[in-house]
């Protein structure tokens, strides 16, 4: 199945690394995490074009026909627009996401003084790391956030350890305020997991972590563009557009929570 987004071709070449499988059945992939079946986008289907509204109950079954022990549902499409009102007439979360790329370093004010950037390197930054995954998980919810978590910093290290990416902080005295991963693949180079603590947002710290990131990205003379993808409307676009990023793609993702499903 062709797909144009760098944001999900990206997508795929990092979850076949991390050891998921991509079944292609010719109008839609079937991805597979069996080593972290709570991971929603590492356990759904991809369909090649866009959302219509007649083809609701055909996704949502193949979906369970793949994965009948999930909780939750969750169904992509490589193409946006479509209809994507009868899934959320039937509950179900739409988000839209944008693919954004540029083939410079990416452009960025100075650290903030006091923060350091540095790679992630020790079992304390990378549980610091996870932690920082599951902040905003209420309680109730928080054991089982934290597991998800520690099996994607698993997954993560394992890249790092390949030499394929780095993960990089920002670190306030010893702790992690914000972070994030970049991985080579190719000619490309993607970003991955731009979070930062609520306490330490609009100081400038995600735009110093993805220079860091560009930067190191390319050192390797055979990477030539650097992807990103931000939630469509939400305030990282217009951070990563200042940085020298532009808008190459975008597309469609809906999903329903377990309690939902």
């Amino acid at each position: 199945m062709r797909i144009d987004s760098p944001g999900l071709t990206t997508d795929l070449d990092l979850l076949r690394l991390q050891g998921s499988a991509v079944t292609d059945h010719g109008d839609h992939l079937v991805v597979r995490t069996e080593a972290n079946p709570t991971f929603w986008w590492g356990n759904y289907v991809l369909v090649g074009g866009a959302a219509r509204a007649g083809e609701v109950d055909r996704w949502v079954a193949r979906f369970e026909e793949e994965f009948p022990e999930a909780h939750h549902r969750a169904v992509a499409f490589a193409q946006a627009g479509g209809d994507t009102d009868a899934w959320t007439a039937r509950g179900w979360e739409v988000e839209g996401d944008v693919d954004l790329a540029t083939t410079q370093v990416p452009v960025a004010g100075d650290v903030p003084d006091g923060t350091r950037l540095r790679v992630l390197t020790t079992d304390d930054d990378w549980e610091q790391a996870a932690q920082v995954g599951g902040r905003d998980t209420p309680e109730a919810q928080r054991e089982g956030r934290l597991v998800f978590e520690r099996r994607r910093v698993t997954a993560q290290r394992a890249l790092v350890d390949s030499g394929r990416a780095r993960w990089f902080g920002a670190f306030d005295d010893d702790r992690i305020v914000a972070r994030l991963g970049i991985v080579r693949l190719g000619g490309l180079a993607r970003y991955q997991d731009v979070v930062t603590l609520e306490s330490h947002r609009r100081r400038g710290l995600a735009g110093a972590l993805v220079r860091a990131a560009g930067e190191w990205a390319f050192e390797d003379p055979t990477v030539g563009e650097l992807v990103i993808v931000a939630e469509d409307g939400g305030p990282a676009i217009g951070l990563y557009q200042r940085a020298g990023f532009t808008e190459v793609a975008r597309h469609v993702g809906v999903s329903r929570a377990p309690a939902d499903a």
